[in-house]
Protein backbone atom coordinates (compact mmCIF):
# COMPACT_ATOMS: atom_id res chain seq x y z
CA UNK A 1 0.00 0.00 0.00
CA UNK A 2 1.31 3.44 -0.90
CA UNK A 3 1.87 6.05 1.79
CA UNK A 4 2.73 9.70 2.12
CA UNK A 5 5.65 10.52 4.37
CA UNK A 6 6.63 13.98 5.57
CA UNK A 7 10.30 14.72 6.06
CA UNK A 8 12.51 17.55 7.20
CA UNK A 9 15.99 18.53 6.11
CA UNK A 10 18.20 21.30 7.38
CA UNK A 11 17.25 23.73 4.62
CA UNK A 12 13.94 22.84 2.96
CA UNK A 13 11.48 22.88 5.86
CA UNK A 14 8.91 20.05 5.86
CA UNK A 15 8.33 18.33 2.53
CA UNK A 16 6.41 15.18 1.61
CA UNK A 17 7.02 12.21 -0.63
CA UNK A 18 4.86 9.38 -1.89
CA UNK A 19 6.26 5.91 -1.28
CA UNK A 20 5.02 2.83 -3.13
CA UNK A 21 4.25 -0.46 -1.43
CA UNK A 22 7.89 -1.46 -2.00
CA UNK A 23 9.12 1.76 -0.26
CA UNK A 24 10.38 3.28 -3.51
CA UNK A 25 9.86 7.01 -3.84
CA UNK A 26 7.21 7.68 -6.51
CA UNK A 27 7.29 11.48 -6.26
CA UNK A 28 8.17 14.38 -3.99
CA UNK A 29 6.81 17.81 -3.18
CA UNK A 30 8.24 20.71 -5.12
CA UNK A 31 8.42 23.12 -2.20
CA UNK A 32 9.04 22.99 1.50
CA UNK A 33 6.49 24.00 4.13
CA UNK A 34 7.00 25.72 7.47
CA UNK A 35 5.39 22.83 9.40
CA UNK A 36 3.83 19.40 9.00
CA UNK A 37 0.29 20.79 9.09
CA UNK A 38 0.96 22.92 6.03
CA UNK A 39 2.44 19.94 4.17
CA UNK A 40 -0.61 17.82 5.05
CA UNK A 41 -2.95 20.55 3.78
CA UNK A 42 -1.13 20.44 0.45
CA UNK A 43 -1.57 16.66 0.40
CA UNK A 44 -5.31 17.06 1.05
CA UNK A 45 -5.52 19.50 -1.87
CA UNK A 46 -3.53 17.10 -4.03
CA UNK A 47 -5.96 14.27 -3.24
CA UNK A 48 -9.01 16.43 -3.99
CA UNK A 49 -7.68 17.84 -7.26
CA UNK A 50 -5.66 14.90 -8.63
CA UNK A 51 -7.98 14.51 -11.61
CA UNK A 52 -7.37 18.12 -12.69
CA UNK A 53 -3.59 17.91 -12.54
CA UNK A 54 -1.42 18.60 -15.55
CA UNK A 55 1.73 16.56 -16.10
CA UNK A 56 4.67 18.10 -17.94
CA UNK A 57 7.95 16.52 -18.98
CA UNK A 58 11.41 18.00 -19.16
CA UNK A 59 14.63 16.59 -20.50
CA UNK A 60 17.68 17.61 -18.52
CA UNK A 61 21.12 18.35 -19.94
CA UNK A 62 22.18 14.84 -18.91
CA UNK A 63 19.47 13.34 -21.14
CA UNK A 64 17.23 12.19 -18.27
CA UNK A 65 13.46 12.76 -18.43
CA UNK A 66 11.65 14.25 -15.40
CA UNK A 67 7.92 14.73 -14.82
CA UNK A 68 6.22 17.53 -12.90
CA UNK A 69 2.60 17.72 -11.68
CA UNK A 70 0.93 21.15 -11.66
CA UNK A 71 -2.43 22.71 -10.80
CA UNK A 72 -3.25 25.98 -12.57
CA UNK A 73 0.41 26.30 -13.60
CA UNK A 74 1.60 25.94 -9.98
CA UNK A 75 4.02 23.00 -9.61
CA UNK A 76 3.15 20.70 -6.70
CA UNK A 77 5.02 17.42 -7.25
CA UNK A 78 7.89 16.10 -9.32
CA UNK A 79 9.64 12.85 -10.04
CA UNK A 80 12.21 11.76 -7.50
CA UNK A 81 14.51 10.42 -10.21
CA UNK A 82 15.26 10.88 -13.86
CA UNK A 83 14.29 8.36 -16.53
CA UNK A 84 16.19 7.29 -19.64
CA UNK A 85 13.06 7.37 -21.81
CA UNK A 86 10.12 9.76 -21.86
CA UNK A 87 7.68 6.85 -21.92
CA UNK A 88 9.13 5.60 -18.62
CA UNK A 89 8.69 9.06 -17.08
CA UNK A 90 5.10 9.10 -18.35
CA UNK A 91 4.36 5.69 -16.82
CA UNK A 92 5.90 6.80 -13.51
CA UNK A 93 3.77 9.98 -13.47
CA UNK A 94 0.62 7.94 -14.13
CA UNK A 95 1.58 5.53 -11.34
CA UNK A 96 2.04 8.49 -8.98
CA UNK A 97 -1.40 9.94 -9.83
CA UNK A 98 -3.08 6.52 -9.39
CA UNK A 99 -1.53 6.02 -5.96
CA UNK A 100 -2.53 9.43 -4.57
CA UNK A 101 -6.08 8.36 -3.68
CA UNK A 102 -5.14 5.13 -1.95
CA UNK A 103 -2.12 6.42 -0.02
CA UNK A 104 -2.20 6.63 3.75
CA UNK A 105 -0.31 9.26 5.74
CA UNK A 106 2.48 8.52 8.20
CA UNK A 107 1.91 10.44 11.44
CA UNK A 108 5.62 11.00 12.04
CA UNK A 109 8.14 13.24 10.29
CA UNK A 110 11.44 11.79 9.11
CA UNK A 111 14.45 13.95 9.86
CA UNK A 112 17.33 13.83 7.38
CA UNK A 113 20.67 15.27 8.37
CA UNK A 114 23.81 15.37 6.25
CA UNK A 115 25.90 12.27 6.89
CA UNK A 116 23.14 10.45 8.84
CA UNK A 117 20.37 8.06 7.92
CA UNK A 118 16.75 9.20 8.31
CA UNK A 119 15.32 9.08 11.80
CA UNK A 120 11.71 9.30 12.86
CA UNK A 121 10.63 12.18 15.03
CA UNK A 122 7.06 12.49 16.29
CA UNK A 123 6.55 16.11 15.34
CA UNK A 124 2.90 17.00 14.98
CA UNK A 125 2.05 20.62 14.19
Amino acid sequence: MARFQCFRTDTSGVRWRLLGGNNRVLGVSVRGHPDQGSAVRELDYLREQAGDARVEFERSASGQWWWQLSFADVPVARSAQGFARKIDADLAAKRFVRRIGEASLDASVMVFQPGHRGRTSNIVN
